[in-house]
C-alpha cells in the first residue's frame, strides 16, 4: 500500500512538473523532479524533464547529461536515442547523432522519422563538405589565377557560378584561348545577361577573331548599360572602321573623346579615318592633338606625315617621319 502511495505521489508530482516546464518555470520543475529522483531514482521521466528543461533554455551540454543518466537506468528505449540523437544535432556533431539515430532505429526499425532525420544528416554533410571545397578553391583561385585546374575543380561543383565563369574566361583571354574564353563568358551571361564587361570582352574576342558584325553586336550591348564609356566606343570606332563604315566610326570616335578629351588614341583613330575620306586638314589636327597627348608615339607622327604628304607639304612631312625614326630608335 505504501509502495502504491508512493508511486501514485511520484507521477503527480512528475504531472505539475511537466505542467510547470510548460509555464516555462524551469526552477520549480527541476526541483519538483530532484525531489522524485531522491525517492524513486529508477524514474526516467524525471531525468527526461530535467533534460528538457536545460534543453529550452539552450544548455544544451546540461541536457546531454540528464539525457544519458537516463539512458544508463533504461539503455534500450528508442525514444531516448531519438532524443540525444536530435540534440547531437543541433550541435552538428553528425558523427554521434548518426550512432544514436542507428541506435534507435535498431531497436525499433518503424520509426520513419528517424530515417528523415538521418537522411537530413547525410545532405548536410554533403553540402558542408561541397561548401569547404568552394572556400578551399576560391583561394586557390585567388592565390594562383593563372591556374585553370583550380576554376574547373571550381565549377565541377557549381558549374554555372557567373563569377568564376568570368575570371576563368578572363585568365583564357589573357593567354589567347579566345574560343574557350567566349564559352565561359557566354555561361557567365545566362546569370548576368546585361554585365557591360562580359560585351566588351566579347567584342574585343570577336574582333580578334574577324567577327566584326557580332563584336559590334556585343559593344552595343554593353554601351547600353553602360552608356558612357569612352573605352567601349573607341573599340566599336575601330571595329566600325574596319568594316568602312567611316560616319559610324567617326561618331563613335568623337563620342569617346567628348567623354575623355586625353585619349590620345581616339584622336588618333579619328585622324586616321578622317584622311582616308579625304578631310585632310582635320585628320592633320587630329593626329596633331595625339602627339601633344603623348609625344613620344612614332605611329602618331608616321600618320601625320602621311597626311602632310597627301597635302602635298613635302617638308613639314619629312620633319614628321624624321621624328618616327628618331622615336622608333629611343623606343627600342
Amino acid at each position: 500500500m505504501k509502495n502504491q502511495y508512493l508511486i501514485l505521489n511520484v507521477i503527480e508530482k512528475h504531472q505539475k512538473a511537466t505542467e510547470y516546464l510548460v509555464l516555462g518555470k524551469f526552477d520549480v520543475a527541476i526541483a519538483l523532479c530532484h525531489q522524485i529522483i531522491e525517492v524513486k531514482p529508477d524514474f526516467i521521466a524525471a531525468y527526461q524533464t530535467i533534460g528538457n528543461a536545460w534543453e529550452i533554455q539552450g544548455n544544451l551540454e546540461a541536457a546531454l547529461s540528464w539525457y544519458t543518466q537516463a539512458l544508463k537506468i533504461q539503455p534500450n528505449l528508442p525514444e531516448l536515442y531519438k532524443i540525444i540523437g536530435n540534440l547531437y544535432s543541433k550541435q552538428k556533431q553528425w558523427d554521434e547523432a548518426i550512432a544514436c539515430y542507428e541506435k534507435a532505429i535498431k531497436l525499433e526499425p518503424t520509426l520513419t522519422e528517424i530515417y528523415e532525420k538521418l537522411g537530413h544528416i547525410f545532405q548536410q554533410r554533403y553540402l558542408e563538405n561541397l561548401q569547404a571545397a568552394l572556400s578551399n578553391y576560391r583561394l586557390a583561385i585567388d592565390y594562383s589565377p593563372e591556374d585553370e585546374s583550380y576554376y574547373h575543380k571550381f565549377l565541377e561543383i557549381q558549374p554555372y557560378n557567373p563569377e568564376i565563369c568570368r575570371q576563368l574566361a578572363h585568365t583564357l583571354f589573357s593567354k589567347n584561348k579566345l574560343g574557350s574564353a567566349i564559352i565561359f563568358y557566354q555561361i557567365a551571361l545566362r546569370t548576368e545577361p546585361e554585365n557591360p564587361e562580359i560585351h566588351f570582352n566579347l567584342g574585343k574576342i570577336l574582333t580578334k577573331k574577324g567577327y566584326l558584325e557580332q563584336a559590334i553586336s556585343e559593344y552595343k550591348l554593353a554601351l547600353e548599360v553602360e552608356k558612357n564609356h569612352p573605352d567601349i566606343y573607341l573599340q566599336l570606332g575601330i571595329v566600325l572602321a574596319k568594316q568602312e563604315r567611316f560616319s559610324e566610326a567617326i561618331a563613335s570616335y568623337r563620342r569617346t573623346i567628348e567623354i575623355n578629351p586625353k585619349s590620345d588614341l581616339a584622336h588618333n583613330y579619328l585622324g586616321e579615318t578622317l584622311t582616308k575620306i579625304g578631310e585632310l586638314e582635320e585628320g592633320i589636327y587630329m593626329f596633331q592633338q595625339a602627339i601633344n597627348l603623348n609625344p613620344s608615339s612614332p605611329v602618331f607622327q608616321k600618320n601625320l606625315g602621311d597626311a602632310l604628304a597627301k597635302q602635298g607639304k613635302i617638308d613639314a612631312a619629312s620633319a614628321a617621319y624624321s621624328r618616327a625614326i628618331e622615336l622608333e630608335c629611343v623606343n627600342a
